[in-house]
């Protein structure tokens, strides 16, 4: 059995309207109806709302259900408060939920609020030290300058790190080498005599541990018992 287009009435006047039409008009079509499979055929409806869309939509209201949603990809109101449930209920409507959940932010600067786009951050100069160090030239990747140290405890804290090594004979040639613990910051080759050579690097977000920062040296060309000279040091900011 199908649907039947029902037929219209006003176009009956003096005709008499039999139990065969009713049948058709409204027996037939109510039972295909009662039984219809969402066929998207005519008068059957479709299973699927992928061809719905909501762009003459002014306002979509939510009927309070005076309780959270329970289970994976609801979407309830209760109270005045809308919530999505995911893996757990988050709040669409609360302000500045807690770090990690996601939430509308008010400006701010603490953990869970939204940082102003035209804010500024003004660096604090917090600690700054230095060491020389001075020896033999190396054959083989060797420190030549070091120092170890720990930030302070205020969050967050960042060293700008910086170094500097000098070759003594004019015929032999080095690598330089600048690390912060065991991360390579730069490397300066082809060095022989003249004024020290520059490194820099920066770390951002440094743990509040010992940290150690160097500069080595490697003779990659040249013989004799001649002499390298390096400074390793670093500035502590925050802000």
């Amino acid at each position: 059995m199908a649907w039947t287009t029902p037929r219209d009435w006003t176009g009956i006047s003096n005709d008499i309207v039999t139990a065969a039409m009713l049948n058709v008009d409204v027996r037939d079509n109510l039972n295909v109806l009662s039984t219809h499979t969402h066929t998207g055929a005519a008068g059957q409806g479709g299973a699927s709302m992928s061809g719905l869309t909501l762009t003459a939509l002014a306002t979509l209201t939510f009927a309070d259900q005076s309780a959270n949603p329970d289970a994976a990809g609801e979407l309830q109101r209760n109270g005045n408060d809308l919530l999505w449930y995911g893996s757990s209920v988050v709040n669409l409507t609360a302000a500045d939920a807690s770090a990690g959940t996601a939430s509308l932010r008010s400006l701010g600067t603490t953990s869970v609020k939204a940082a102003a786009g035209n804010h500024t951050h003004t660096p604090a100069s917090e600690a700054a030290s230095e060491a020389y160090g001075r020896v033999t030239a190396p054959d083989s990747e060797t420190t030549i300058a070091t120092l170890t140290a720990t930030p302070g405890s205020a969050t967050p804290r960042s060293w700008a790190i910086f170094g500097a090594a000098r070759a003594e004979q004019l015929a032999n040639t080095y690598t330089f080498k600048l690390y912060f613990n065991a991360t390579l910051l730069e490397t300066v080759t082809g060095s022989t005599l003249g004024a020290f050579k520059d490194l820099s690097g920066f770390s951002a977000g440094v743990a509040v541990s010992a940290h150690t920062v160097k500069v080595t040296a490697e003779r990659t060309a040249g013989s004799g018992d001649y002499y390298v000279q390096a400074v390793v040091g670093f500035r502590e900011v925050s802000g």
